[in-house]
This record gives structure tokens, C-alpha cells and sequence, in this order.
């Protein structure tokens, strides 16, 4: 299951959306719940522990999260300008903080004193699943590492990946630089040389799919919807992930309203096997 962009700061909205998001997680009992960023509105220590204090109560045990952009402090350090930028990037993504260096990254979010790092690597015996901080962007040091961790697993394993930032443009919203991390295409070509599966990436407030195919391997890439933000134009909600085996996924988009839930993705065989929640 896939929770992202909670956005959380207290209030009555906020309250009642967690719960209605209790009672699906609790209908559908995952086996792991990742978090795909964005838990906090300002990344302050404050509002990072109701959201912990949520996820405790749906059993911490089987959370995964990685941080977003909002996760980390407006106060953290300085922007540095990255090579091939310029001055216009700053300006139309106010939201967006490029750090010197992972070191002083990692001192400038409270996420850590929450979880062990701002990275995951987990092996089930259903699935692979690696989670990358991609704040400001994914270093090639962590993806080269993400790559090499599925290229060690078995073939037999569902590989899948998560980061925040989208690497997908989703039809109808406007993106602004950041929006999409700028080396997108490199990382999802790579994902694709890796034979990963499933691709899970938020950000964009907004629910899409697609499938990318590559010498015979097809791989669904999901942008997950915000949790909470009720902005008009917007369905809030969750994402489940069942999977049976390699290369049988279904992905269903779970409303926090009264609309039924939404089939995004399906390439399992349900006269197959057992399914397994993610």
C-alpha cells in the first residue's frame, strides 16, 4: 500500500482524514505500508509526530517512508546552484531546496529522528523494494546502489521502487521546474534495465499510470495522489498494490470519499495463486 503528500498540520480536516484513511488500511490489512513522502507541511519536529503517532497505530512495523521536499526545514541550509541551472529555478520553485552536499541534507529534517535513514531497502520473500530520497535530487551514488541492490536479488522477486519527486508528467497538471526530477528519463531507463516492475512516485498531488516496455519488459509507473489536500480538482486518497507473483500487479486507487475505488493497473491472473498486499 502506498500513502503520500499527508501535508500534516494539526486540524479538524486533517483529523478526519487520517481516520478514513484508518478504516481502508485496516479493511485491506497490507502487509507493508510505504510512505512516499511529504508526511509534514513545514517539516517541523511538531507535526512529524502525529503523523508517527498514525503510523504506530496502524503498526510501525510494516511502515516504509522516505521524506519529501516539505519534510525538510525552511531553515535548513542554503541553496547551492547546481551545474546547467540558473537563477529562474529558484524562482519558480520556492518549495524546492537544493542542498550542498547529503551531510548537511540530512541535518536539515527531523525525519531522522523518526526513522533510520532517508533511504529503505527492503527484501520480502514476495518483493524487492528500494526507497530513495530524492530531495533535491536522486545522487548517483544511491541509485547506483539501488540498481546493484535488485541486480543481487532473485529474478523470481517483484522488484519495486520509490521515490517522491514525480519522473513522470501527468496530463493536466502544469508543472513548474521540480516538479519532475531533472534527470527523470536516466533513472527511469535504468529502472528498466534492472527489469524493476513497479515504479511509485507522488509529488504531483495527482493519480496516473503508465506501462514503459524495453527489450520485452514491461514496467507500470504510478504517481500517487495526495492523502489529505482537498484543493479543488484533486481526489484524495490511497493506493493498494496486489501481487501474486512476478509480473502480476493490480494497483487500485482507494478514495478517502464516498466513490468507489478505481482499478489504475492489472496484469495479474486472479485464477492464479495467492495475492499478497503491499
Amino acid at each position: 500500500m502506498q500513502l503520500s503528500d499527508l501535508h500534516y498540520a494539526p486540524g479538524p480536516d486533517v483529523d478526519l482524514g487520517l481516520e478514513l484513511a484508518r478504516g481502508i488500511i485496516d479493511r485491506l490489512d497490507p502487509d507493508l505500508i510505504i510512505v512516499s513522502g511529504d508526511l509534514t507541511q513545514q517539516g517541523l519536529f511538531e507535526q512529524f509526530g502525529p503523523v508517527v503517532d498514525f503510523l504506530t497505530s496502524l503498526g510501525l512495523d510494516r511502515v516504509r517512508a522516505i521524506p519529501g521536499n516539505r519534510d525538510y526545514l525552511a531553515g535548513g541550509p542554503g541553496p547551492t546552484r547546481p551545474p546547467d541551472s540558473d537563477l529562474d529555478y529558484f524562482l519558480t520553485a520556492p518549495d524546492t531546496m537544493l542542498e550542498q552536499n547529503s551531510a548537511e541534507r540530512r541535518r536539515s529534517t527531523p525525519f531522522l529522528e523518526f526513522f533510520d535513514d532517508v533511504d529503505f531497502f527492503e527484501l520480502t520473500k514476495e518483493a524487492c523494494i528500494v526507497g530513495l530520497d530524492s530531495e533535491p535530487v536522486i545522487p548517483d551514488d544511491a541509485l547506483h546502489r539501488a540498481i546493484a541492490y535488485f541486480d543481487g536479488t532473485s529474478s523470481k522477486l517483484t522488484r519495486i521502487f520509490c521515490t517522491h519527486r514525480s519522473l513522470m508528467p501527468v496530463p493536466g497538471k502544469k508543472l513548474k521546474e521540480g516538479d519532475i526530477l531533472p534527470n527523470a528519463g536516466d533513472i527511469l531507463q535504468q529502472l528498466l534495465d534492472a527489469r524493476v516492475d513497479l515504479v511509485l512516485c507522488a509529488h504531483l498531488h495527482r493519480v496516473h499510470f503508465w506501462q514503459l516496455e524495453h527489450d520485452n519488459h514491461v514496467m507500470a509507473v504510478v504517481n500517487a495522489p495526495s492523502l489529505l489536500d482537498r484543493s479543488p480538482g484533486k481526489a484524495v486518497g490511497l493506493i493498494s498494490y496486489d501481487i501474486e507473483q512476478r509480473g502480476r500487479i493490480r494497483a487500485e486507487f482507494h478514495t478517502l470519499g464516498d466513490i468507489p475505488s478505481r482499478v489504475l493497473v492489472d496484469t495479474s491472473d486472479r485464477r492464479r495463486g495467492r495475492k499478497r498486499s503491499a
